[in-house]
Order: structure tokens, then C-alpha cells, then sequence
């Protein structure tokens, strides 16, 4: 790759995603046949129960938005500013969490969809890719959904018109959306757990997800070398192969070369990905997914998903977290500009 351009980062970085997302389909089932839709909904319903019938939630955790504890919600948030989008017909109210500090967008639009997203602040400090498996790996069952793939359940049987995630080079996004309010529980619920309290911290299940979504040795016969394998390593390998992938990474790095964020494959490069150890993930979690890391997003109709809903949703997750006891506060650093057009060359 042979390249001479001049220093433009902001352009290549913002909303670039470094990862691809997962292809759903994203067509609202409100528009299908009737049966389908019936169908669907049953099939959801039965896919909740086997999830549920393992997981460690009490009688009392509240199954509905109509069963959560509303009262006094607003004394555990600080609203910090209302704003109205009029051309959009929206309005926006942004909160802090008193206790953890998590930022809270809620959205009130005339809609029939209802969304929500859990996103984190992710930067990655190597290539081993830790953001980008982490993603695949909250996915793998949590505290109170503990089956192998959650996210493959709500795929066959939920009745959300968004469901996806996906790694960006500095945060990581867990949308999801419906346009029924019991299904939108359901899927909120599901991703809040897998965030905040995934089976990767487990000492025991943990290991063995990274090995299966990031890396492991593997080896067919006894007389042939070890290989590496693994979902997040085979997908980079993929696209490590990809000319136009490989210009594109050589291109950003040389654009931000020096940065500490922006210069690094959030993705991971197969060739460092293999030396992610279980600690360092587990510790990378433990920072970026933390509640004062995030930036959570609620949207829907003010009359059928009350603010005080949206809030007591959230509470129950994040009621069980304080204060973090590091700096959740690091700043991306701005690139310095340069007066001159420079040449790089890779091969």
C-alpha cells in the first residue's frame, strides 16, 4: 500500500464502525400477516420461559413495566436539561444516575416503535480486539438469563423490529426495539443483564467464553502444528484478507498515528489477538461496562412508556452498583494537526 494524503482524522473516524454489525432482518413484524405475528409472539413467549426457567431472578423481580416500582423513582436521578426538537416532534430529557453517574437520554416521540440501547464508552489500549469480543461475549447468557446464547432466543422468537450490536473504534452499542410494550420489556431486560452482569465474570464460564469468541488453540492431529481458532479471531482473519479493509486500516492508523485510541483496531488484528488473556478481559469489563461508563437510550410514546417507567426499568439494574472506584472520566485527546503532507508505505 503505497499512500500520500493529508491528516484529516475527524473525517475518517466519526461513526465509522469497526466492526460489521450483525445482519438482522429489521422489517416490523406489525406489517405481517396476523398468524405470523400470533406465531411469533408464542414462540417468544416460549423462548422467555426456557431462558427464565433457569435464571436466579426471585418471584419479586417484576415481569412488566406495569410491575415496577415507580414510586420516588425521580429522587434517584437528577434531570440535567429538557430539550424539544420541534421539526422532529420530539423531546429529549437528558438524566444523570445519582449513585453511579450513568447518563440517561429518554426521548419522547409520537411512535410506535419503543427503543432502547445500552452503550459504553470502550477504548482500547492494544489490537488484541478485547472490545470487539466482548461484545460477542456479553451475548453468551448472563445473572438472570443463564442459556448459552440469549441473543439467538430473542432472535427466533421476539417480535422486535431492531435487534442488533455492534464495535465501534471508541464505544460499543446494544440496540434493540419493538413495537409491543411486553416485548420491549423483554428485550430490554435481556440486554441490560447481558451488559451489566454477563457469565464472563463467572471464574469458570468466563475462560471458556473467550476461548470460544476470542481465541483457543486447536489442533486435528497429533502430528500437525496448533492452530488458532476462535469466532472473533476467524472473523478478523476474514477481514485481514480483505484489500480494501487493509488499505482502510493502514490509511486510519497513518492518519492517527501517535493516538492512543484511533491508531488502535478496536476490532483486533489476528496477530495480537491471541495474547488476550482472561484477566485482561475480565478487567476491561469491569471498567468500561460499569453503569457510570454508559450512556443509555430510551425512546417511545410519553402516553404508553411513561418516563417513571423508563427510569424504574434502569433502576433495577442500576440500583445495584455505587460509585466506581476508578477514573470514569478519560477523555479521547484531539490530534494534533500537522502543516505538511507526509508519505507512508506499507507492504
Amino acid at each position: 500500500i503505497h499512500m500520500h494524503f493529508f491528516l484529516v482524522p475527524n473525517l475518517l473516524a466519526m461513526g465509522m464502525l469497526t466492526t460489521t454489525p450483525r445482519m438482522l432482518s429489521t422489517t416490523p413484524l406489525a406489517n405481517a400477516p396476523r398468524w405470523a405475528r400470533a406465531s411469533s409472539n408464542a414462540l417468544f413467549r416460549t423462548s422467555m420461559a426456557r431462558m427464565q426457567s433457569t435464571a436466579a431472578a426471585t418471584e419479586s423481580t417484576p415481569a412488566s413495566f406495569e410491575e415496577l416500582p415507580t414510586a420516588n423513582i425521580f429522587d434517584k436521578y437528577e434531570l440535567i436539561k429538557t430539550e424539544e426538537v420541534a421539526e422532529r416532534g420530539l423531546v429529549a430529557k437528558l438524566y444523570k444516575h445519582k449513585a453511579t453517574g450513568a447518563e440517561v437520554l429518554s426521548v419522547d416521540a409520537d411512535d410506535e416503535n419503543k427503543v432502547f440501547s445500552c452503550n459504553f464508552r470502550t477504548l482500547p489500549k492494544d489490537n488484541t480486539g478485547v472490545p470487539h469480543i466482548l461484545e460477542h461475549s456479553v451475548l453468551c447468557g448472563s445473572r438472570r438469563y443463564p442459556v448459552k446464547e440469549p441473543f439467538v432466543e430473542m432472535l427466533k422468537g421476539s417480535l422486535k423490529t431492531f435487534l442488533n450490536a455492534m464495535t465501534a473504534p471508541d464505544k460499543t452499542m446494544y440496540p434493540v426495539a419493538s413495537q409491543n410494550k411486553q416485548d420491549f420489556f423483554n428485550l430490554a431486560s435481556v440486554y441490560l443483564d447481558a451488559c451489566l452482569f454477563p457469565r464472563i465474570l463467572d471464574p469458570v464460564q468466563g475462560p471458556q467464553i473467550l476461548k470460544q469468541e476470542g481465541w483457543h488453540y486447536e489442533v486435528a492431529d497429533a502430528g500437525e502444528p496448533l492452530k488458532y481458532k476462535g469466532v472473533v479471531f476467524n472473523e478478523m482473519k476474514g477481514v485481514y484478507s480483505s484489500p480494501d479493509q487493509l488499505h482502510y486500516r493502514a490509511l486510519k492508523s497513518a492518519l492517527f498515528r501517535g493516538h492512543p485510541i484511533y491508531s488502535i483496531d478496536s476490532g483486533g488484528d489476528p496477530r495480537a489477538i491471541p495474547s488476550l488473556t482472561y484477566e485482561a478481559f475480565s478487567n476491561f469489563h469491569k471498567t468500561s461496562y460499569h453503569p457510570a461508563n454508559a450512556r443509555l437510550f430510551v425512546y417511545g410514546k410519553e402516553d404508553e412508556l411513561p418516563v417513571e417507567q423508563r427510569l424504574a426499568l434502569l433502576e433495577q439494574w442500576l440500583g445495584e452498583f455505587g460509585a466506581p472506584d476508578f477514573d470514569a472520566d478519560e477523555q479521547i485527546p484531539i490530534q494534533p494537526l500537522v502543516d505538511a503532507p507526509y508519505e507512508v508505505e506499507e507492504s
